[in-house]
């Protein structure tokens, strides 16, 4: 798989606005930082940010983003009181990406909280935290501890959205055009 496939694979749920985050880590043999900035033109223009940082002498975190769902979750009162309890001083979703790739570039374990902009339940983010990510009663995209329907049936319309955006994308379909023809699957 190249970086490009791995970028659609990885985040065609957020690039196809059904998810607000997602997050890979791909060997620094395999990047392409042509790619990513060809991808993050693209993906602008569809409200998607694409950050990226080496976090170790072989590996690099990609994280995409849909920056305004991101910012609304950061505004709920829980989630705020969460991160503020964390050590987060939140201004804006982008703050807060920067903040997490600081923490784990300083290498102190890897910081969970990410779930929260990925789309995962405070509650369950709170609860793998509790438990040492054991115990979960489901374990799909994430671990669930509370709503394991509502992860199952994420899990399966993340991984049918892969599935066909990977299928367009080596037909040839440009970003824009992907997420075109899955506004119009999903509406059928």
């Amino acid at each position: 798989m190249n970086f490009n496939q791995m970028l659609i694979h990885h985040c065609a749920p957020t690039i196809c606005n059904i998810k607000p985050g997602n997050i890979f880590f791909v060997q620094n043999r395999l990047y392409s930082k042509v790619g990513l900035e060809a991808w993050r033109k693209e993906s602008s223009k569809l409200g998607i940010s694409l950050f990226s940082v080496r976090i170790s002498k072989t590996s690099r975190a990609i994280l995409a983003l849909n920056v305004g769902w991101a910012a609304d979750i950061l505004r709920d009162g829980f989630v705020k009181e969460y991160l503020e309890g964390k050590g987060y001083a939140v201004a804006d979703a982008r703050d807060f990406v920067r903040e997490l790739f600081c923490r784990m570039l300083r290498g102190k374990g890897f910081p969970h909280e990410v779930g929260i902009i990925l789309g995962y339940p405070l509650a369950d983010v709170i609860e793998f935290e509790n438990h040492k990510g054991h115990d979960c009663k489901f374990c799909g995209c994430w671990k669930s501890y509370s709503d394991v329907e509502n992860a199952r049936r994420c899990l399966c319309e993340y991984k049918e959205c892969m599935g066909v955006c990977e299928a367009w994308y080596d037909e040839g379909y440009s970003l824009s055009q992907i997420v075109t023809a899955y506004r119009k699957l999903s509406a059928a």
